[in-house]
């Protein structure tokens, strides 16, 4: 049973590094054109006539900082927290920790930009995609300043908590589809009517993200060896969960992904 954790642990990890790495492609193929759909917010740059008004032009180009950006953010991460690379090859680890950094503040202030001119699907969501987008501005910059004055231990834990908001545009996917498939879509409006599960989302992606960063960075593995059953069989679930998740979304042809990569993989 100790070791059953740590098993559950690498799974996830084995899973995220996939499931991740798919993810990357996705916003690649789909921004360029590549898939059958491109990003509605994107394409408007490229429309004739081109947009009019400055508003437009910001959002667009924020909105595209955004995905290029982001990609860094969703690829690059393996890198970041090898210990591998971080013992042997120091100057790839700081680079790329710059290259990270940096792509972290070009993503949040391109969303921002987006969300300031534009706007999200709805008012809370605007609310909470700025929220969200502040949060990462943050880690990226406090990670940045702790690397700079050599304050590795609080420069780790920066680099963490952005890793968390990372994976916030991930997870809102993932959530959604698990939600719908094992509760029939509960508490979700209909239309453009907001459900309680509906503003649930718009925190319940990137605030337990946080929540979960801020365990390992102050107790590291240490209370891991200690679970109990209870504890070691929620766990398994909710690794059974997020790997369903991530298979639904990705690899099946209604998969948000899935509907846009397949095609392009099989062919």
């Amino acid at each position: 049973m100790d070791r059953l954790p740590g098993w559950i642990a690498r799974f996830c990890q084995g899973v995220a590094l996939a499931g991740l790495a798919l993810f990357g492609l996705y916003i690649i193929l789909r921004a360029t054109g590549a898939t059958a759909e491109n990003f509605p917010q994107w394409r408007t740059l490229a429309a004739t006539p081109p947009p009019s008004t400055a508003s437009d032009w910001i959002a667009g180009l924020g909105i595209g900082l955004h995905f290029i950006a982001g990609t860094v953010l969703v690829l690059a991460w393996p890198i970041l927290f090898s210990s591998t690379i971080r013992a042997r090859h120091r100057a790839v680890h700081r680079w790329t920790g710059r290259v990270y950094v940096g792509a972290g503040l070009l993503a949040g202030v391109g969303g921002l930009s987006f969300i300031a001119t534009h706007g999200a699907y709805a008012r809370p969501a605007s609310i909470a995609f700025a929220l969200w987008g502040g949060v990462l501005v943050l880690c990226a910059g406090m990670a940045y300043l702790h690397a700079r004055a050599r304050r590795f231990d609080l420069h780790r834990a920066w680099a963490i908590r952005l890793f968390a908001m990372v994976l916030g545009s991930w997870v809102f996917d993932l959530e959604i589809r698990a939600w719908n498939d094992f509760t029939g879509g509960l508490g979700v409006g209909k239309g453009n009517a907001f459900g309680v599960f509906d503003h649930a989302i718009l925190y319940l992606f990137f605030v337990p993200n946080l929540l979960v960063a801020e365990f390992f960075i102050r107790n590291g593995h240490r209370r891991l060896a200690r679970l109990r059953w209870p504890a070691v069989t929620a766990l398994a679930v909710a690794a059974a969960v997020f790997a369903y998740a991530v298979v639904a979304v990705t690899l099946t042809p209604g998969g948000k992904y899935g509907r846009h990569l397949l095609p392009l993989l099989a062919g």
